[in-house]
């Protein structure tokens, strides 16, 4: 089951997230998709978009997909313990790029998960996994 997300919960991106441009495209148990234009601010000095954006991007959609619960009134947060990242292929200013990010397996506390970083084009452009630990579930800030 895929729920496409409410208003409310883009505003629940840390500042760090919203700051940099992420775009919650899709929430659900499937898989959580986080998508960015990619601006001038987000370059390194080779004029491609900075590894640690992608970084950012993909702890993001990580830690997000292993949070989803199907009372859309709950609302989970995760907590990074590991993530490492493999870069393949740059991505240029004005170009958009989408993290794919999937729980692969864990418990009820504790939990794994791996990401693709693509262009528009589907190529791969990173690919990341990480180890993430859930919270307890509460209510969505009103």
């Amino acid at each position: 089951m895929t729920v496409s997300p409410p208003c409310d919960l883009q505003g629940l991106f840390s500042g760090f997230a919203a700051y940099l441009g992420l775009d919650l495209v899709e929430y659900g148990q499937a898989q959580t998709v986080i998508a960015l234009l990619v601006n001038p601010e987000h370059l390194n000095q080779a004029g491609n978009l900075h590894g640690g954006v992608i970084a950012a991007m993909a702890d993001a959609a990580l830690g997000m997909c292993g949070t989803w619960n199907i009372d859309p009134d709950l609302w989970r947060l995760s907590l990074t313990l590991s993530l490492n990242i493999n870069y393949m292929a740059p991505a240029p200013a004005g170009s958009r790029v989408r993290v794919i990010a999937r729980v692969r397996g864990g418990g009820p506390k504790i939990y794994m998960a791996a990401c693709d970083v693509l262009d528009a084009e589907d190529n791969l452009l990173a690919s990341a996994e990480g180890v993430f630990k859930r919270s307890r579930l509460r209510r969505l800030p009103a």
